[in-house]
């Protein structure tokens, strides 16, 4: 197999090719604790994986942070989000708006104006508020972040790049215990994107020399279906957008599809960064081609690919609450996000999203059983592990598939892709909505137990069928779980425009409708309330039960397995069982 392509700017962790650098240097040690008393946030030491250390960064380095807030009412939130999505309950479907949500479980305006304050006082600048008071973003010198975080902020080398980190914990002192929960944007890392080539298919029949993308809908039966002609979605995007932009206008041409209207919402310092295109590209043409039509298309548009960055984008989205849905084609090792404090900033940001109703699908990642810790290579990764923000405990992970097709999309054969980013996250837990599903759940678990992916669609760009996608004005074919995760957000608008844009986040119904065939049953005896799959599960009308392929450790399986998840959609039979 060919492997995938990924970004030329994209390090894993931080590009580090483990062999090809040295061990590195001792870290600069931890400042002596000043008289004030410090306590900790969710951001650690950054692991930098032996990268060389270079030295102290300079003091005047300008860095732009990211500072998570914690929520009011916690327990409360959590109780009202599982109301909203019990069918029966007073407040079934009635979902809160960014405002409400602030209201009930928003930082309060003296926490905010406390942490605001803070950071003025310590030389922080163009300090700003997120609407809803979980994000405050800022800038300072790198001398001013260490002075407020109590933190050492130092340069490496891994190769031929560069990069800062942080080489001891981020921590407040106590007054802000209770306000602030992570400070990201203390290194500058990019992110791994699982990023897939050009890639064309051998011809011959079956057809294996792609399909343009509305012709899935043949495939995953959404033809007779409404369009998402009344939902918004929104994509994760980066760098220049303009060719992104002119190419979803010839391939709405090319493919007779309605013109949709986008609007580029920019997030933090922008770039002239182009090397990701043919990913943008791929995203907003499979996307909108699978609903045939979106009622709006917002492209929340970072400069960098990094975690502060990534966080940020997401808490937008939420913020904003102009899209129902949002796809990000992005992915790398849980252990970074978790260390800097993105998962659990995100995790906060997105159960606002799924009290208001919205989901956002990502990638499971092109590493089969592995994470793209070096690169997304279409195979299966010496790197254990899962991808965040796949991972995520209110994210819809979205794996791939193998998927042969004739010339007009009907399936031939689908099985599990060798690719298919899937496993158990060893950092992140599972909703109680997947508890009787996930094979990794334990009560006794603290964190850790996801299983991830959720669902799957074709990803295969180089066996079986890849996307025909125009870039810079050409046709390319294209693939991996890129493909599968707009694929699943443009099926997801037909499903919502269906019902008035009531479904909401998405894993709630597709994992009740799997339960009410396959419940879980409590292990009897057991100290604690664990909860296994069901033995034997039934098909559930609605996915596709993919029972063939592997992605290295996991084989796909009768019922949920960690390549397929609950198996591909079937948007018509999935539009009449949760209608």
């Amino acid at each position: 197999m060919t492997p995938l392509r990924r970004r030329k700017t994209a390090l894993a962790g931080a590009a580090l090719a483990l062999g090809s650098i040295g061990t590195g240097a001792a870290v600069a040690a931890t400042p002596a604790v000043p008289a004030v008393q410090w306590v900790a946030t969710a951001t650690q030491a950054y692991n930098t994986f032996g990268a060389k250390l270079v030295g102290p960064a300079p003091v005047t380095q300008q860095l732009n942070l990211v500072i998570s807030l914690r929520p009011r009412h916690q327990a409360a939130e959590t109780a009202a989000l599982r109301a909203m999505y019990t069918p029966g309950s007073a407040t079934y479907h009635q979902y809160v708006t960014p405002a409400e949500w602030t209201a009930a479980y928003g930082p309060t305006a003296s926490t905010v104006a406390a942490v605001t304050g803070y950071l003025t006082q310590h030389g922080f600048t163009n300090v700003d508020v997120l609407s809803n008071h979980l994000v405050v973003t800022a800038t300072a010198s790198a001398a001013h972040v260490e002075s407020a975080f109590h933190t050492v902020i130092s340069d490496f080398r891994a190769g031929p790049v560069a990069f800062y980190a942080n080489t001891a914990p981020a921590l407040v002192p106590s007054s802000l215990a209770g306000a602030v929960q992570a400070v990201l944007g203390l290194n500058d890392v990019p992110f791994p994107m699982p990023h897939p080539s050009a890639v064309k298919a051998q011809a011959g029949s079956p057809n294996l020399n792609g399909l343009p993308p509305a012709k899935f809908q043949t495939t995953y039966d959404a033809t007779g279906t409404p369009t998402g002609s009344h939902t918004n979605i929104a994509l994760f995007t980066e760098g220049k957008l303009n060719t992104v932009l002119s190419d979803l206008r010839l391939g709405e041409s090319k493919n007779h599809l309605p013109v949709v209207a986008v609007r580029v919402i920019p997030v933090g310092p922008q770039s002239a960064d182009t090397s990701g295109q043919d990913e943008f590209d791929m995203d907003t043409q499979s996307s909108t081609a699978m609903a045939t039509t979106v009622n709006g298309l917002y492209l929340y548009n970072v400069g960098s690919l990094i975690d502060s960055q990534i966080d940020l984008a997401f808490a937008k989205f939420v913020a904003n609450d102009f899209a129902s849905a949002m796809s990000a084609s992005i992915g790398g090792c849980d252990v970074f996000p978790y260390l800097d404090g993105s998962m659990v900033s995100t995790d906060v940001v997105m159960q606002e999203g799924a009290m208001q109703g919205q989901t956002l699908f990502a990638s499971s990642g092109d590493n089969g059983d592995g994470c793209a810790f070096l690169a997304a290579t279409g195979v299966p990764s010496s790197f254990p592990g899962t991808n965040w923000p796949a991972s995520g405990e209110f994210i819809t992970a979205v794996g791939g598939t193998s998927l042969v097709v004739d010339n007009a999309g009907n399936r031939i054969q689908e099985v599990g892709w060798v690719g298919s980013g899937g496993g158990i996250s060893e950092t992140e837990a599972p909703g109680w909505w997947t508890q009787a599903t996930d094979p990794g759940f334990s009560a006794e678990f603290v964190t850790g137990g996801r299983a991830v992916p959720d669902i799957a669609l074709d990803a295969d760009p180089n066996v079986a069928t890849p996307a025909q996608i125009y870039v810079s004005g050409q046709i390319s074919f294209v693939g991996g779980t890129s493909l599968s995760s707009p694929l699943m957000l443009g099926s997801w608008a037909r499903l919502e425009s269906g019902d008035a844009n009531r479904l909401g986040f998405a894993p709630m119904p597709l994992y009740a409708l799997y339960d009410r065939v396959n419940p879980g049953t409590a292990v009897p005896g057991s100290p604690v309330p664990v909860i296994v799959p069901s033995a034997a599960p039934a098909a559930v009308s609605g996915f596709t039960d993919i029972v063939v392929g592997n992605n290295g450790l996991y084989s796909a399986t009768p019922g949920y397995d960690e390549v397929t998840g609950l198996g591909a959609p079937d948007i018509a039979k999935l539009y009449r069982a949760i209608h």
